[in-house]
């Protein structure tokens, strides 16, 4: 004796493995097919990207060099950096010497009349 529910299950197992079945030919089938495809695809995409790249080489090679955007009155710069303007144009940039030393010292935390004490680490060894 079968019950009812097994037509049913049998219909949707039948559907389920003709869709399998349908879609493993389907793949098969552009496996076949993308081999020349993707030879042609590959051929006239190289073609065209040969082109296009000694074409873009020639129009660039062709180009003049754009003049640079820098006005000439030195006051139109203003607002840009805070270093004047006659430092800026010259070929190095010194600081005085005052300004140097400056730089140079550490900020120091003890008194001026206490002598500084040597750290062990600075001490060299006879």
């Amino acid at each position: 004796m079968t019950t009812p529910g097994d037509i049913a299950l049998l219909i949707v197992l039948a559907a389920a493995l003709m869709a399998c079945a349908g879609y493993a030919a389907g793949r098969l089938h552009q496996r076949r097919q993308s081999g020349p495809d993707l030879r042609n695809a590959y051929k006239t995409g190289y073609d065209a990207a040969t082109r296009s790249v000694f074409s873009m080489a020639a129009r660039a090679a062709g180009k003049k060099p754009d003049e640079p955007e820098t006005p000439e009155v030195p006051g139109q710069r203003e607002g840009r950096h805070a270093v004047p303007e006659e430092l800026v144009r010259a070929k190095t940039y010194r600081l005085s010497f005052d300004r140097v030393a400056r730089a140079k010292v550490p900020r120091q935390t003890e008194a001026v009349d206490e002598p500084a004490k040597p750290d062990a680490d600075t001490r060299t060894a006879s």
